[in-house]
């Protein structure tokens, strides 16, 4: 009867369909090099961490970027004391591609609402948390971007 259970549960396990984030990693036929990056640092280095982990170190295809990113943390609504409840966190990020000798600009806009948390350690968690995602959600719409630039 154990044995049974334990094939079960081994067989489940199997075919749940896990697979990891970066197992197509290198599948990417491209390199990604930022040679520029102005306004947000903070975005900034997070979108270049996210693209060094998107980039094939040994494609021949390489694009050089530059970044120019503006974070916004903008109040919404206060309550009756004059306290910000909510604001709007919001990212534009200009980013230039050099590829073969032209210069393509791309512009991606993020932005989200959320309410302001008493423990300020936590709400500077939140924020980061936020920032990290709208890097990785700009590091995959900038993929597709290249790829349909190599289409045309």
């Amino acid at each position: 009867m154990k044995n049974i259970i334990i094939i079960c549960f081994v067989f489940f396990l199997n075919s749940c369909g896990y697979s990891s984030i970066y197992k197509n990693q290198k599948t990417q036929d491209f390199q990604i090099n930022v040679i520029e990056m102005t306004g947000d640092n903070e975005f900034n280095n997070l979108l270049k961490n996210e693209l060094k982990l998107y980039s094939n170190i040994d494609s021949n295809k390489q694009y050089d970027i530059s970044l120019n990113s503006k974070y916004n943390k903008i109040i919404v609504s206060k309550d009756s004391s004059g306290v910000a409840t909510d604001y709007k966190i919001s990212v534009n990020t200009i980013i230039n591609i050099n590829l073969n000798n032209k210069i393509h600009n791309l512009n991606f806009k993020e932005s989200t609402n959320i309410k302001n948390n008493s423990n300020s350690f936590e709400q500077e968690k939140y924020e980061i948390n936020i920032k990290k995602n709208f890097a990785s959600l700009i590091r995959e719409k900038l993929a597709i971007k290249i790829f349909n630039l190599n289409d045309n």
